[in-house]
């Protein structure tokens, strides 16, 4: 049986984020923990992890990977909900787990589990938010991220639901003049053929800065083999920011040529190239577009959790290097908690750092019913006070993965475990043990 008081750690790794550090990663905390408890996210996604989480009352995650994985683990929790988890990745990884998480909550026993994250990413925004820091470096102790989720307080994340609607399209001419067929009739009218949604973590950015995205991914799926540092893909950025500025400025005019509305009210433009629209104080791996200056004329102090997203105006791109080089913000416009821009033409769009090119219509940004429970960093250790009292497991006789967890799991640590080099021998033996514990049951 599994005790109840335990809260059982679940470590879902995105093994390619960050120059493939994930594969690092997953080697250490199987060693650390019972190898039921660390899954390969792109072998079969993050639900894998969490339908075998699926009884434990109470849990937490620790997601490995970028702000993709991250939404990923978000999207799943709101099927699964209720353990901690521990994300390593960007936040594109954080955001595929919670996605997942989204799917798998229905037939979990824990509804909601808080979610810690090790960064992985090149931007990795939401961990920067919640003080897990801007990149993995590869120099970290596994255990001592293990005893930060320890300590980590839950907090909330608000959600938002990104909702893209087409404008009608205009009847196609026949070549006989005769009426359209049926067929072509029903596709015309039905909306739904022309409505898509996606959950929004982050921010969202039309213009100038998702150009710019839009841009650095194309080249990146042209040649994924190069884009394997930070480094190299910030100096991209910077590339392709210098060609738009003495090549290229097709955001231009924006201003005029977009609507915007927040809470029903229909907003008066200056003159920019791009909008940002935060829900995250930390956009383009740690700048501020808000920026620092007190809050004045009724815009409130922002918040994750506050439900209220901020609107970030964007002069041109010289303005956005200087935003990413944190040594200037933007235009602040407006703050709300219900936006809609129209637009007659197409843009280029992200979510969350993925860009498309978005048909003309309408983007409707409406707060989700979708919840998240975050775990943020304590600003100063406190791990002298974390006993093995607290999280210890109960250890069955026979193998150790008979046990529900591995002492280490929960830190209540009863003999020595080696976090340092490994000698060949030493790596040999593990992969053997760990050969030897494949297929016996988590519980």
């Amino acid at each position: 049986m599994f005790d109840k008081d335990l809260e059982p750690l679940l470590v879902l790794v995105n093994v390619k984020s960050g120059g493939c550090q994930g594969t690092e990663l997953i080697s250490s905390f199987r060693k650390l923990l019972n190898p039921f408890q660390v899954f390969d996210v792109l072998k079969g996604g993050p639900l894998v992890g969490l339908y075998v989480f699926r009884n434990i009352p109470k849990y937490k995650i620790l997601a490995c990977g970028g702000d993709g994985t991250i939404g990923w683990v978000l999207q799943c929790l709101d099927i699964a909900k209720q353990y901690k988890i521990l994300a390593c990745g960007g936040d594109g990884t954080i955001g595929w787990v919670l996605q997942c998480l989204d799917i798998a909550k229905q037939d979990a026993a824990c509804f909601s589990p808080p979610c810690g994250i090790v960064p992985l990413g090149t931007g990795n925004d939401l961990s920067r938010v919640l003080r897990w820091g801007g990149g993995y470096t590869g120099e970290e102790n596994p255990m001592d991220i293990l005893k930060d989720v320890i300590e980590a307080e839950e907090v909330r994340l608000d959600r938002w639901a990104v909702v893209f609607h087409e404008e009608e399209r205009s009847q196609p001419p026949t070549s006989s003049g005769a009426e359209p067929s049926p067929e072509t009739e029903q596709m015309m009218s039905n909306p739904e053929d022309q409505t898509s949604m996606i959950i929004m973590n982050n921010y969202f950015g039309i213009g100038i800065d998702a150009d710019v995205c839009l841009k650095f991914h194309n080249k990146r799926d042209a040649n994924p083999e190069k884009f394997s540092s930070r480094l190299f893909n910030k100096t991209q950025y910077v590339k392709i920011g210098l060609q738009k500025v003495f090549f290229e400025r097709t955001c231009k005019d924006l201003w005029k040529r977009i609507e915007l509305e927040v809470d029903g009210r229909v907003i008066d433009l200056p003159n920019i190239e791009g909008i940002v629209i935060l829900n995250l104080l930390s956009w383009g791996s740690g700048a501020n577009p808000w920026g620092t200056a007190k809050e004045e004329g009724g815009f409130q102090k922002p918040t994750h959790y506050d439900g209220l997203l901020e609107v970030v105006g964007i002069s041109d791109v010289s303005r956005l290097g200087l935003i990413q080089s944190k040594l200037s913000a933007g235009i602040r416009i407006a703050q709300g908690g219900s936006i809609r821009i129209t637009t007659h033409e197409e843009w280029p769009v992200q979510v969350d750092g993925e860009p498309h090119i978005q048909p003309p219509g309408t983007i409707t940004i409406l707060k989700s019913a979708l919840k998240a429970k975050m775990l943020n960093k304590a600003k100063k250790s406190r791990r002298s006070g974390a006993t093995a009292q607290q999280v210890r497991a109960v250890q069955s006789e026979g193998s150790p993965s008979a046990s529900g967890i591995h002492p280490s799991a929960c830190l209540g640590i009863d003999a020595p475990l080696s976090h340092g080099k490994s000698t060949p021998e030493e790596l040999h033996q593990t992969a053997q043990d760990d050969d030897d514990e494949e297929g016996d049951a988590f519980l």
